[in-house]
């Protein structure tokens, strides 16, 4: 056994070294006990003497797998499963679950001969690896074989799966989710959180994904596929999470609130009104302006865009301006337009009142006489809200204008005043009101100029009110007598 060689080609130095390792295994016990034999011979002890028959010194013939128990890898894992003989001399071949002999001595799956010892390596496990390995022992004439089994696992994996996927409004639609597994995964889906039952009227579970019947743009969210797997070897989880975006033509926004008049809006002679047009589509549409069959066109006419709104300024010079307005808003899947009529309606007036009601270092509280009337309903007259500017009077003698001034906007309260919140401290302030109905701003008010107060030091609660004529009485009155009693003492100690 001294004298044995073992020749290390094309594996790794990690991998000859297990092989190493198993083969010492191997021959270690083999040599200690025939060390074990030899000193008792030499030594006199009682055993067989060296005229008895051969046959008696021979083993039981058996053939031994290193490890033989059944084990469960992992794709891509490596294993060495080593096959002996009690004889060396015996002719050993390993044979396939597909009872193929292996006979590469090289590859992904080969053989190794070292010291009467063959190993089956494998230098990277796949599924089809599967199944009963079998080494069979040549024995002249007869045979004698054993197996192992081999378990192969594959952990939860997506194929194919995009985290945003899209459906078209109104069509069947697949979203793919695709789990592959050994144990084949178990597989769940969830729509914003909330689990999904299918089959039903709605989904169906598919071998790669989910199918959602006759998709709404109410079907947009976020799906997740959650997979679970249960093996003899443990239990694992993994999910995907997907966005899907519903392709849909456009819908106009329904407006809400107690000052909504439907398609109508109102303006006046000599002011402005601005004409919106609300459309949700994916892909988001496109919008186009038209009066009396005539297109309205940027060069010409003020329109604001966004991704699922348009906006036409109108300035009302004169009331040719009234009238009817066409909005249209149209993508790949669809077009819809909507009138929009503008009629004439009344300037309001300013507001009546416009005086301070409080102040600190950041806050002036504004009282424009609000008042909203609870028993008659809203008409295109009525107060709807507050605009106000403030501009700090440094910064206005400077530009003499009121263009850097900073705009609040206001829904009318009963009885309430205004807060303007976020000012600089110990700051002159110039700000001017006007009032808000559905045909537009009134005049401005007068302009007023208001000052903030300075910072107070931390711990000085500046909405408190100052001491009174009393307390400033008594808190002399204390100080006097305090002055007279530390005379006293002074003189009483010299």
């Amino acid at each position: 056994m001294a004298n044995l060689r073992i020749t290390m080609t094309r594996m790794h130095f990690g991998l000859n070294f297990i092989i190493l390792i198993i083969v010492s295994s191997i021959y270690g016990n083999h040599t200690l006990d025939s060390g074990k034999a030899n000193k008792s011979n030499s030594n006199g002890s009682a055993g067989p003497s060296s005229s008895a028959p051969a046959a008696n010194h021979q083993p039981p013939a058996a053939i031994s797998l290193i490890p033989d128990e059944e084990i469960a890898h992992f794709v891509n894992q490596s294993r060495i499963t080593t096959c002996k003989f009690s004889h060396p001399d015996v002719r050993l071949q390993w044979r396939s679950p597909r009872n193929t002999i292996v006979s590469d001595t090289k590859g992904r799956v080969h053989i190794e001969e070292i010291g009467g010892a063959l190993l089956l390596v494998f230098e990277s496990i796949v599924r089809s690896d599967q199944g009963s390995w079998t080494c069979e022992a040549d024995t002249g004439g007869s045979s004698m074989k054993k197996s192992f089994k081999m378990i192969v696992n594959e952990p939860i994996s997506f194929r194919d799966t995009s985290t945003v996927q899209t459906a078209t409004e109104d069509k069947d639609a697949t979203i793919r989710c695709e789990v592959r597994g050994h144990p084949e995964p178990s597989v769940s889906w969830y729509f914003n959180g909330q689990p999904l039952f299918p089959p039903n009227t709605k989904y169906t579970a598919l071998a790669d994904g989910l199918l959602v019947k006759k998709v709404s743009k109410n079907d947009s969210g976020e799906y997740t596929c959650k997979a679970f797997q249960v093996s003899s070897s443990g239990s694992s989880f993994e999910e995907k999470t997907i966005r899907l975006n519903i392709k849909h033509r456009p819908y106009f926004q329904v407006a809400r609130g107690a000052y909504f008049w439907g398609n109508v809006t109102y303006g006046y002679v000599g002011g402005a009104v601005n004409l919106t047009c609300d459309a949700v589509a994916q892909p988001p549409a496109t919008f186009t302006w038209s009066s009396n069959n005539k297109k309205f066109s940027h060069k010409n006419h003020i329109i604001y865009s966004g991704p699922h709104v348009s906006m036409l300024q109108i300035v009302i010079k004169n009331s040719t301006a009234f009238g009817k307005y066409k909005c249209e808003a149209k993508n790949e899947l669809g077009t819809i337009s909507r009138e929009i009529q503008l009629r004439e309606g009344t300037k309001p007036d300013p507001p009546s009142r416009f005086q301070l009601r409080g102040v600190n270092s950041d806050t002036l509280d504004i009282d424009v006489g609000a008042t909203k009337s609870h028993d008659v309903d809203p008409d295109h007259s009525t107060i709807i809200g507050y605009r106000f500017e403030m501009i700090p009077t440094e910064e206005f003698a400077k530009h003499r204008n009121w263009d850097r001034a900073h705009r609040r906007d206001f829904d009318v309260e009963d009885g309430v005043t205004y807060l303007l919140v976020n000012l600089i401290p110990d700051t002159r302030y110039l700000i001017r009101v006007a009032a808000r109905n559905a045909a537009g701003l009134s005049d401005w008010t007068e302009v007023k100029e208001f000052t903030t107060h300075p910072l107070q030091p931390h711990g000085f609660n500046s909405g408190a009110a100052g001491p009174d004529t009393g307390t400033l009485l008594l808190l002399r009155l204390l100080t006097a007598l305090g002055s007279i009693l530390l005379s006293t003492v002074v003189k009483l100690k010299f």
